[in-house]
């Protein structure tokens, strides 16, 4: 329900503030009095677009807030807001600036335009002039049609079901795109594997490579010295090993006559084993450059291929990628056999699981067309039509649609002997008002429990306009309604009447509402009844339609 709106810098609205109440809620004022602002207030906070040009003179933003408890928590919030509390009571804001920003939030929390659109329907449901005029709507009719929560479940699964077959039909076309090219691609792949076939790319073994050939290259001197370098330590006649072993006798003999002396002869032991490692791999090396030339030109080759691929990939990571890559897609060029069985195998589920739920939906359908053609005549019959008839035409459509398997056309002919036609060709504006009433009025299973209707009544005679306010007080027995008008008629049903004023202070124009009290209502609609000064006459007609009005349900 909705218990608060406030609008701020709003055309002529400067700062509004209306408490509406349970039940039927009317609005009535002159022509121009600002009643059409309200109703665009309300759009403006439900998501739609809005013109920044109604920014009231000398502002430089609007704000639109509104207050609502449910009996229930809003599913939308379910994400967003723990507390149970918050998810069914909410105060809703929309900011908007002169330089087109624009800013949303839900209880004092940030949340983007897009979510507030999702969320609009659970807040209420707004019909006016123009949203009449959607009733003639394809769409809007099927809507219409689907309003019952079975339905709204079966079309949840039927859009998932929509688009598994979709997703399997776009995966199927990707891997026939994949064949069509599968030769010179597996071509192109086979290449670039072989380019790294038997070859470690890793740049520490590269550089093993380089230091390999350099010793290659240069082996004749490498091997005269190293030889040289172990006779010197080891072989040598005498060697430096041989030469070390009296000094090593001397300094044990001075070793107890002071300790520098035995700490120097443990140095010098030390050294021994030093050299002796050092002559052990002098003696290794020279086993390892024990080179062919098969192998030089092997090592050259290594590092020539390793070269051109740096030069190529830019690097041991970015070759390693590479290579992961090509044998990655190499794997599922050799896989679209079983990918293209797996994509039948979706859509086959797919267009199954479719043809199932839709079947089913078009079974409630067929069965809600029944109901609505049943009982909508005697609504419209109610609402002054003498010999109204209303006909739900559904036309199949191409399978696996998201919204099942056929559309609905709402036909309807308000003639004697005159069959029923497109309600888009055949409605007048004031039979698309007493049409969408007894719609409501049947359908009755909507996210939203509050109604707003914007002069649903335009375009209907005073008798018609009585049994129109009946109407929406039966429907405000279950919801909350909120009704612009100009009829008495209507006025006298409601529960709660406010009035939309214009007036001028300082130079500047202000719309206010006020609620009225009873003395006040009665002088309002006889207004409305005149349309000029009120007389006791008028007066006390207004009571009695008020009245009547009361005794009526």
């Amino acid at each position: 329900m909705l218990q608060k709106l406030r609008i701020r810098n709003l055309a002529v609205i400067q700062d509004l503030e209306v408490d509406f109440q349970p039940g039927l809620n009317v609005l009535t004022g002159e022509t121009g009095a600002g009643k059409s602002i309200l109703m665009d207030s309300l759009r403006f906070l439900g998501g739609e677009r809005f013109d920044k040009t109604l920014i009231r003179t000398g502002e430089n933003r609007v704000t639109i807030e509104g207050h609502f408890r449910f009996d229930r928590p809003l599913p939308p919030l379910m994400e967003f807001f723990e507390d149970e509390e918050d998810r069914r009571e909410i105060i809703l804001r929309r900011e908007l600036y002169e330089d087109e920003r624009q800013r949303v939030f839900i209880n004092n929390e940030p949340f983007k335009l897009p979510f507030l659109r999702q969320l609009a329907p659970y807040l209420y449901s707004l019909y006016g002039q123009h949203d009449q005029r959607n009733l003639a709507s394809g769409i809007s009719q099927r809507e219409l049609l689907d309003l019952p929560q079975e339905h709204l479940s079966l079309l949840a699964d039927l859009d998932g079901a929509s688009r598994s077959v979709w997703e399997a039909e776009a995966a199927l076309k990707r891997v026939e795109e994949r064949e069509k090219e599968r030769g010179r691609r597996e071509e192109y792949l086979r290449y670039v594997i072989a380019e790294f076939e038997g070859l470690d790319f890793r740049e520490e073994n590269y550089r093993v490579l380089q230091e390999k050939k350099k010793v290659f290259q240069n082996s004749e001197t490498i091997v005269r010295n190293l030889q040289e370098s172990l006779n010197l330590i080891q072989e040598g006649e005498p060697s430096l090993l041989e030469l070390l072993g009296p000094v090593e006798k001397n300094l044990a003999h001075l070793a107890p006559f002071k300790k520098e002396w035995e700490e120097l002869g443990e140095e010098l032991a030390t050294f021994r084993h030093q050299l002796e490692d050092a002559a052990s791999r002098l003696s290794l090396s020279l086993g390892e450059i024990d080179y062919t030339p098969e192998e030089l030109e092997e090592t050259e080759e290594s590092l020539a291929r390793l070269e051109k691929l740096y030069r190529k990939y830019g690097g041991e990571a970015e070759m390693g990628k590479r290579l992961g890559e090509a044998v990655e897609e190499m794997k599922s060029l050799e896989s679209l056999e079983f990918d293209r069985e797996e994509s039948l195998q979706r859509r086959r589920e797919g267009e199954r699981r479719w043809t199932e739920l839709a079947e089913r939906l078009t079974s409630l359908r067929l069965k809600r067309a029944s109901y609505l053609e049943e009982h909508i005549v005697g609504e419209l019959q109610e609402l002054g039509m003498k010999s109204p008839l209303f006909k739900v035409q559904m036309t199949a459509v191409e399978p696996f649609s998201p919204t099942g398997a056929e559309e609905a056309e709402f036909l309807f002919s308000s003639n004697a002997g005159e069959s029923p036609r497109p309600l888009s060709k055949v409605a007048s504006g004031g039979e698309l008002s007493r049409i969408m009433l007894a719609l409501k009025l049947l359908s009755q299973e909507e996210a939203s429990r509050t109604f707003i209707f914007d002069e649903i009544d335009s375009g209907v005679g005073g008798g018609t306009a009585e049994r129109v306010g009946e109407k929406l007080l039966r429907l405000a027995k279950d919801h909350q309604i909120l009704c612009i008008t100009h009829f008495p008629q209507v006025a006298a049903f409601g529960d709660h009447h406010f009035r939309v004023e214009k007036e001028e202070r300082g130079g500047r124009t202000f719309s206010t509402v006020r609620s009225l009290a009873e003395d006040e209502r009665v002088a309002e609609i006889a207004r409305l009844m005149a349309g000029t000064a009120v007389s006791e006459s008028l007066s006390q007609g207004a009571r009695e339609l008020i009245e009547r009005a009361r005794n009526r349900l």
